[in-house]
């Protein structure tokens, strides 16, 4: 129940951090997108699809016109991200890695699809790629210390 409770509210400290320094720092993860693979990586797939709900609402609050989506995209990444890490040993750095890359990949795609759809933006998803480079990269490659700096502050047990 505790590392629940730690969980949440390192979420919210997460989107405070992001809302704040997302626009000041060019090379900045997105926190709440690791908050959501962690849980899903090391609390299993259904607290990280609730984990996701409760991140997709908060991410939608502070974004442009996406809650809607983020409602329901950040439970599926959470679901997604617990089966491909049953897949793989969910300590090793390259699984963490890969899931996520894919992640980060399904997260840019579905915006971009669903800011062309509502907003009438004709952005090909290649474009939204190279345009958010930055932002997937980094994420992708602290992931890895990331989750290890979660699991030891959470104290969480193999």
């Amino acid at each position: 129940m505790r590392t629940r409770v730690y969980l949440y509210s390192l979420l919210i400290v997460s989107v405070g951090v992001q809302v704040i320094l997302m626009r000041r720092i060019v090379w900045f993860p997105d926190l709440i997108l690791l908050m959501v693979i962690f849980t899903a990586i090391f609390r299993g797939g259904i607290e990280g699809a609730g984990f996701g709900l409760a991140a997709g609402f908060l991410r939608g609050c502070f974004s442009v016109g996406t809650l809607p989506l983020d409602i329901f995209l950040f439970p599926a990444v959470g679901a997604i991200s617990a089966r491909l890490t049953r897949m793989f040993y969910r300590q090793n750095p390259a699984a963490q890695v890969f899931t996520t890359v894919i992640a980060a990949l399904i997260v840019v795609a579905a915006h971009t699809l669903y800011l062309n759809v509502t907003a009438g933006n004709d952005v090909k998803i290649s474009f939204a790629f190279l345009s958010s480079w930055r932002s997937v990269i980094v994420t992708v490659l602290v992931s890895p210390f990331a989750f290890a700096f979660l699991k030891t502050l959470l104290r969480l047990e193999e």
